[in-house]
């Protein structure tokens, strides 16, 4: 065994230190002896993009080490000297464009918590039950075990209270001086597999005071829920995902509490949603059956959890409520979707179709609904494609012809450098109408093109490392910089499959076809931002009326905060939970038949 990274101290093991210069970052940091450059950057609070969660497969964390140049993966090297590292602006993980805003109605404000200021301060608790129950008719189950000082709260006291909604009854969960009636918030929050949006709100007035959305920072241990569930079966690897998504939650709350003047300690409850992997790394529940056929989830119920025993900093009585899961790869996300859509009271055919990392679906029709997960894995926003990305600053978000050439948007106005997922979408539409790639996603040969293809079009058309490419951008000295290439086609090929399989599995289990669907709902981020025509053009959605297509934002936040502002909704949570049928794709004997036939592009 070679020792030589150790150095030996009495009976104490120092491991040897070296010091990693980024730039142009200009940013330092010292590090032990075999950290990956990964690791180093992500000390100085510079992310790199790893969609394949630091396995080396994707290919797209280079940086190089200087002087030489010489281009690694910085998941893959390991310091073993001092070392002066560029990382190239195609490696970084941008900010990018999260949708915060969904589908927005009118609520009434009827949450699970109030105050009541009493300007004569009861002598003891149990006189503050007797006082909320004769002369303020609030039905109080408990107190909680506070002393009432009259001598030190001669301005009166707050009672806060919180809803028992299974005795229909109020608790008393904290005493506060004074009165702080006026101060009274929550926080609804869309935990998504890649990004995160919170919404603080006013409890009295139901109004929104503040958003914050950052990236998920789970993403560094894998770009799926699969890789993350396979990293959290070691109990090391649970506690940091769980610790790396609070740490993120408190950082959008100080951010918005900070937007609206107030004090965290002003908070008391945070609704969040997300999809059940999401949902049971929140709270600490196993995983790993989620990763192993039948996909059980740990649970499927409603939780009321104590806020600060999962390191969340709202108000110390304050909790964290989550909704009902539905099954193991459809989550309580989907179920706040259904809640903003309103679903339960639908009477036409309608399909809701949040399109992310995972593909959720839900088909209502004569008063059932069905509900499917589509593994479409994380292509279609821009991973394990060669040059894809999140919508960011210099990804391509728009591809159209243009007469004799193409034409496209970057995000940012800045040079191209990549392309997000509407670009993606756009672009496969694109390479479909012109003929460059067939029905089965295969590249024509140039000279098979057909004559109506403008000569500047047909010189897009290329070889590129072994494989036929089609060049969306050239840098400035005319040299091809993004391209979609024979693999990039194929894994977007999956993605569209999976989720398009998914639709015409629910079709088929409710007995209808696709020209029956009355209306279709686009969810989620990236939804959102994609041409409905480019979207039917390449089968990612039925072959309906575009008219018939409708964007509704993010729904999984808007149901959240009526999750949050409406005691009453949970109730209806509770009988969606269990009238929503599950289909369950994988099992299906008819699925990868149809998932064949899916992968056509017609």
């Amino acid at each position: 065994m070679d020792f030589s990274a150790f150095l030996f101290v009495g009976c104490a093991v120092f491991m040897e230190h070296f010091s990693v210069t980024f730039q142009p970052d200009q940013k330092n940091v010292r590090i032990h002896a075999g950290a990956t450059l990964f690791e180093a950057a992500g000390q100085v609070d510079i992310v790199l993009v790893s969609p394949c969660g630091g396995r080396g497969t994707c290919k797209k964390c280079r940086v190089q080490i200087e002087p030489s140049g010489r281009e690694v993966l910085a998941c893959q090297f390991r310091v073993d000297r001092d070392l002066t590292v560029t990382i190239p602006a195609a490696s970084r993980y941008y900010k990018h464009q999260i949708l915060q805003d969904g589908t927005e109605k009118e609520i009434t404000a009827c949450p699970s918590w109030r105050k009541v200021h009493l300007a004569d301060c009861p002598s003891s608790v149990e006189a503050l039950q007797q006082v909320l129950i004769q002369q303020y008719f609030i039905p109080v189950r408990s107190a909680a075990p506070v002393a009432v000082n009259v001598a030190e709260n001669i301005n009166g006291i707050t009672a806060v209270l919180h809803f028992a909604s299974s005795q229909k009854k109020w608790d008393i969960v904290s005493i506060e001086p004074g009165n702080t009636v006026g101060t009274l918030y929550g926080a609804a929050v869309d935990i998504g597999t890649t990004t995160v949006v919170l919404r603080l709100m006013d409890l009295t007035t139901g109004k929104t005071v503040a958003t914050a959305s950052a990236a998920n920072p789970q993403h560094q241990w894998g770009d799926d829920v699969i890789s993350r569930i396979q990293f959290a079966c070691d109990p090391q690897g649970q506690q940091t995902l769980q610790q790396a998504i609070v740490e993120r939650l408190n950082h959008l709350l100080r951010q918005a509490v900070l937007q609206a003047q107030i004090s965290p300690e002003s908070v008391y409850e945070m609704v969040a949603v997300g999809n059940t992997t999401m949902n049971h790394l929140l709270l600490k529940l196993p995983v790993e059956q989620l990763g192993q056929s039948p996909y059980r989830p740990y649970s499927v119920e409603a939780i009321d959890t104590p806020a600060g025993s999962l390191g969340l900093k709202i108000n110390s009585a304050g909790f964290l409520h989550t909704p009902q899961n539905i099954a193991g790869f459809v989550g309580s996300d989907t179920l706040a979707a259904v809640v903003a859509a309103d679903f339960d009271t639908e009477h036409q055919t309608a399909l809701l179709v949040d399109i992310g990392t995972n593909g959720e679906l839900v088909l209502c029709y004569k008063n059932r609904m069905y509900a499917a997960s589509c593994a479409a894995g994380p292509a279609l926003e821009g991973a394990r494609v060669l040059h894809g990305s999140r919508a960011m600053d210099g990804a391509i978000q728009r591809v159209v012809i243009n007469g004799s050439d193409i034409d496209i948007d970057v995000i940012g106005s800045v040079a191209p450098r990549t392309i997000c997922g509407s670009g993606l979408i756009d672009a496969l539409a694109v390479l479909i109408q012109l003929g460059v790639i067939n029905e089965s996603g295969y590249f024509a040969a140039r000279d098979t093109l057909s004559d109506q293809v403008a000569p500047a079009i047909a010189s897009r058309l290329i070889e590129q490392e072994g494989q036929a490419a089609f060049v969306f951008a050239y840098d400035s000295n005319k040299k091809p910089s993004v391209w979609l290439n024979q693999a990039d086609v194929r894994h977007l090929q999956l993605a569209k499959a999976a989720i398009l399989a998914g639709i015409r599995i629910l079709e088929k289990t409710a007995g209808i076809g696709q020209s029956q669907i009355d209306k279709l709902l686009l969810a989620g981020a990236f939804g959102n931002y994609i041409q409905k025509s480019s979207a039917v053009t390449i089968g990612l959605l039925p072959s309906i009326p575009l008219e018939k297509i409708h964007f509704v934002g993010n729904a999984a936040s808007s149901g959240a905060m009526e999750i949050l502002l409406d005691r009453n909704i949970r109730a209806k949570c509770e009988a969606l939970s269990h009238r929503i049928e599950y289909v369950e794709l994988a099992s299906r004997p008819d699925f990868q038949d149809i998932f064949m036939d899916c992968l056509m592009f017609e």
